[in-house]
């Protein structure tokens, strides 16, 4: 079981100065990724980097309010709720009700997708990832368990799901009271 704890991620400034990013996680080559999982804070308004070919997906996860323009049109994007955007479009943040905090996931167009939802935890039914899938726990207690091995989660810590170890029952499960962020990322089919 891997889990990546937000606390050891390492600020990196962005090339404008309007904030900071934390990868969580990237694959495909270290010079040209084909995605990439990471968390950013903005503490300044201010115009996005473009990363033409890749599709973006952008979400508030602290703070109140973030309003994107994106090629011209304004959306105002409360937390949890996430947008996905082409990564060369033009692009700015504006934070009417101060700094925020965003999850934002990049996947290279025509080599990997993604899905992003909120998943409500419970105790009772855990939330099961697969080989691919993300949690990102935004909001209230949990802990990951596979087999017998567990770990307590802080916000905004991750946990990787894996391929099932062998002979295995069960893979890596999310459970506890709050709410987590459930990314999916798959490699597309280049025939397709």
């Amino acid at each position: 079981m891997l889990v990546i704890p937000f606390a050891s991620l390492k600020p990196q400034p962005w090339r404008n100065g309007g904030g900071s990013t934390r990868e969580i996680a990237s694959g495909g080559s270290a010079a040209s990724p084909d995605w990439r999982l990471s968390i950013a804070d903005l503490e300044k308004p201010g115009e996005f980097s473009a990363f033409p070919g890749m599709e973006r997906t952008f979400m508030v996860i602290e703070g109140e309010v973030a309003e994107l323009t994106v090629d011209g049109t304004v959306r105002r994007l409360e937390r949890f709720r996430p947008l996905r955007f082409d990564g060369g479009s033009a692009a700015s943040c504006a934070l009417p009700t101060g700094p925020c905090r965003a999850l934002n996931v990049m996947v290279r167009s025509g080599a990997a997708g993604a899905g992003v939802l909120v998943a409500e935890l419970s105790k009772k039914q855990p939330l099961t990832l697969a080989e691919g899938q993300f949690a990102v726990l935004l909001q209230g207690k949990a802990e990951a368990a596979e087999g017998a091995q567990t770990d307590q989660l802080a916000p905004f810590d991750t946990v990787a799901g894996g391929a099932a170890s062998a002979g295995a029952t069960h893979g890596v499960t999310v459970s506890g009271r709050g709410f987590a962020a459930l990314i999916s990322i798959f490699a597309l089919d280049a025939t397709e």
